[in-house]
C-alpha cells in the first residue's frame, strides 16, 4: 500500500511496469503500440484520435435543466440540492458537449427503471484537440482535486448524509479516482461507488497511486473494461508507451478488496458504448448507486 503523497497538476510516479496478464490480444496491440510509437502521439490526429474516436452511437442533447457542476470555476447549474442521492456522470477527453449527451441517456435509463435519484454531470476542461491529451490527463487530477474541495464545501458526501456516485468515461475515470483520493486524504471524506467505463487510467494505479482513496473514500470501486474497445487498446497504448488502461484489460493486481473488475469484452465493442441506453452497461451498476 502506497502512501497519499499528492503533486497538483502532475502524475507524481512514472506509473510502473505494464505487468498484467498476457494474451493474444495484448501482445498484437504491443506490436500496434511499437509502430505507432516512433511516431509520437501528435501523428494520431483526426478521428480517429478524437476521444471517442468515430462513435456509431446517437445520443440526445442533454436539456438545460439537467445538473451540471464544473469543477475548475466552482461552478452549479441547476443543481438538485435537495436530493439525499446524486449520481455525477464525468465526461472523458475533449467531450464536454458529448458529456452531458451521454449523462442524459444515463439519466433516461436510471429514470425509466425505478432509480430514485438524482442524475447531474460534471463538466470539466479536458482539451479540444488530441494534441492535448497530455496535458488533459494532468489536468484531470487538478479537476479532481477542485471536485472533491467543492463536495465538501458544500456537504455532497457520504460523511454528509448525502449518497454520491460517479459514473465515469474513458479519462473521466482518472479525475473520479483522483477525487477520491484527495477526498479522503485531505478531508477525510468519503463518497458512495465510482463506476468506471472504459477508464482511461494506467491499469498499475488503482494498485499503487489510489489505493488508499480507493480503500477508505469509496464503498465499491467497480471497472467496467472491455479488450474489444480499440480506442484504448490502440491509441491510449500507443499515447502512453505501451501502458496498458484499466478500462481494456483491468486492473493488473494489487487492489484493494472493493473493487471490482467486470469483463465486459463480450458486451462491448467500442469505446463509446457503455453509455447506450440497449447496447451499454448502465443496468450493470443500479444497484451500486443506493
Amino acid at each position: 500500500m502506497l502512501g497519499n503523497s499528492k503533486k497538483r497538476g502532475n502524475e507524481g510516479e512514472s506509473g510502473g511496469s505494464t505487468v498484467g496478464p498476457v494474451t493474444r490480444r495484448r501482445l498484437l496491440k504491443s506490436g500496434v503500440t511499437a509502430v505507432v510509437g516512433v511516431t509520437g502521439v501528435t501523428a494520431m490526429s483526426g478521428s480517429a484520435a478524437a476521444g471517442d474516436g468515430d462513435c456509431p452511437y446517437s445520443y440526445p442533447s442533454a436539456p438545460s435543466w439537467l445538473g451540471e457542476v464544473q469543477p475548475e470555476a466552482g461552478n452549479f447549474h441547476e443543481w438538485p440540492w435537495d436530493a439525499e442521492n446524486l449520481t455525477v456522470f464525468i465526461h472523458g477527453f475533449t467531450n464536454q458537449n458529448g458529456g452531458r449527451s451521454y449523462a442524459y441517456e444515463i439519466h433516461q435509463y436510471l429514470s425509466d427503471t425505478g432509480y430514485g435519484g438524482s442524475v447531474t454531470t460534471c463538466n470539466w476542461d479536458a482539451g479540444d484537440s488530441w494534441d492535448e491529451w497530455y496535458s488533459a490527463k494532468n489536468h484531470s487530477i487538478e479537476a479532481g482535486e477542485d471536485l472533491a474541495g467543492l463536495l465538501d464545501a458544500y456537504g455532497l458526501t457520504a460523511d454528509h448524509g448525502v449518497t454520491v456516485n460517479f459514473v465515469a468515461h474513458s479519462l473521466g475515470g482518472k479525475l473520479a479516482l483522483e477525487c477520491v483520493r484527495d477526498l479522503h486524504g485531505t478531508y477525510g471524506r468519503s463518497i458512495n461507488s465510482v463506476n468506471l467505463f472504459g477508464g482511461a487510467v494506467w491499469d498499475e494505479q488503482p494498485g499503487e497511486r489510489f489505493y488508499d482513496g480507493i480503500l477508505y473514500g469509496t464503498n465499491e470501486t467497480h471497472n467496467y473494461y472491455s479488450e474489444n474497445d480499440d480506442t484504448l487498446g490502440d491509441i491510449y497504448q500507443a499515447a502512453e508507451f505501451g501502458r496498458h488502461a484499466c478500462g481494456y484489460t483491468g486492473g493488473a493486481g494489487g487492489e484493494p478488496g472493493n473493487w471490482y473488475d467486470h469483463d465486459l469484452t463480450s458486451q462491448i465493442g467500442h469505446h463509446c458504448q457503455y453509455m447506450d441506453y440497449d447496447d451499454g452497461c448502465v443496468g450493470y451498476v443500479t444497484d451500486d448507486l443506493n
